[in-house]
């Protein structure tokens, strides 16, 4: 048995890596496409995308992975049956609860790494693209270090650089401001460099001048410095108002900081919801392969096929990711709501290993007979109602 075990085990394996690689190329290209426009804008390297769109994939396989571990044990199990393997080992047998043990054991292995993945590189991984991005999108070092060229780098700030040295010193600036009404500054420098404050990008420039012209009265005055330093306020503003959203935080600060610390209640209920998805998504990679093992290994066989029952189990797998999608929606409504996500996720596991354990007394057919009486019983509900109407 333990032979039967591994050999499943390494087709489960070996499957799992080829579609999860494949779903999460196909996300990853989807979502590359929506920042391209940012390689545009920002004029950032290529690696530096590449590096931007990496950062998303722990987010992906946390969400990927249960889906890709029920499609390979559904093709897994559905090869054995229509190789006549399962047929010979049930012959041999081997219970549905025994067949089913590759699938506990992989989907029990996945979980646990589903919590590393949910509770510590996700977070990580969305602070690190979030801080990136930020600094993409609102620092001005990346956009210095185009030579030739006049960046603008916020509203009403252009700046002309003429070198940039291997060292980071530059050559040859021209800054132009013109963001204060009423006045424009324009600032030339033989030499500077980019320096930090307090996380702010400043320009630090040596031996050149500052022409200023109001154009209100049209006065023009000049000044020659030997140093001069220039912060861009927007920037400030900008790094001081920057929100960390729930997907950067660690699962601490989701279920402990208080309500006053947030803008509104919203927030507040982002924040639990948050955490509460973290602990319970993991719990899906097991439930998902339970679902198909008690999919495919239970019931009669049948040499036609069995179409139906992968279509029925492709929909009950469905219907529990809808009915997570809806407690998710309740929960931002009502937290009260947060235990139906645990329900969601853990239940199925039981209810699959019981119907495996009792597969003798389990078929799809006694399910369709069910449904069949239970369709007379509303039938003839209706007709004594209309009756007695």
């Amino acid at each position: 048995m333990k032979i039967i075990t591994q050999y499943i085990l390494k087709q489960m394996l070996f499957g799992f890596i080829l579609i999860t690689a494949g779903l999460l190329m196909i996300v990853w290209l989807s979502q590359s496409l929506r920042l391209f426009d940012m390689l545009l804008n920002s004029k950032v390297s290529v690696w530096l995308f590449i590096r931007l769109t990496m950062m998303l994939i722990p987010g992906y396989l946390a969400i990927i992975s249960p889906i890709a571990l029920f499609a390979v044990a559904l093709f897994t199990y559905n090869r054995l049956i229509a190789d006549r393997e399962l047929i010979i080992l049930r012959a041999a047998g081997m219970s549905p609860l025994q067949l089913a043990k590759p699938v506990m054991a992989i989907g029990f292995l996945f979980t646990l790494l589903g919590f590393y993945i949910s509770l510590s590189l996700v977070p990580q991984a969305i602070a690190n693209f979030r801080e990136l991005r930020w600094k993409i999108q609102h620092d001005i070092s990346h956009l210095l270090i185009q030579e030739g060229e006049f960046n603008d780098i916020t509203n009403g700030v252009t700046v002309y650089i003429r070198t940039k040295n291997n060292d980071g010193s530059l050559e040859g600036i021209i800054l132009h401001d013109q963001h204060t009404p009423g006045t424009q500054v324009t600032l030339l420098a033989e030499k500077g460099t980019i320096i930090y404050r307090d996380g702010i990008p400043q320009i630090s420039m040596k031996n050149g001048s500052r022409q200023e012209v109001s154009t209100k009265t049209g006065r023009f005055s000049i000044l020659y410095f030997d140093y001069y330093n220039m912060d861009f306020v927007s920037n400030r503003e900008k790094a001081a108002n920057r929100f960390k959203n729930p997907g950067e935080r660690s699962l601490k600060e989701l279920f402990y900081t208080p309500r006053e610390a947030l803008p509104n209640l919203k927030t507040f209920r982002r924040f639990r919801l948050e955490g509460f998805k973290r602990l319970s998504l993991p719990f899906y990679n097991l439930s998902f392969m339970m679902i198909a093992a008690a999919g495919l290994l239970t019931g009669s066989f049948n040499r036609r096929g069995h179409n139906k029952r992968i279509i029925v189990t492709v929909l009950i797998m469905a219907g529990v990711q809808v009915a997570e999608l809806g407690a998710e929606s309740l929960c931002m409504r009502n937290l009260n709501y947060a235990p139906l996500l645990y329900v969601l996720s853990i239940s199925p596991a039981f209810i699959c290993l019981y119907i495996l354990k009792h597969s003798g007394e389990f078929r799809f057919e006694g399910i369709r007979a069910f449904c069949q009486k239970a369709r007379l019983f509303i039938n003839r509900f209706r007709k004594r109602s209309a009756l007695k109407a």
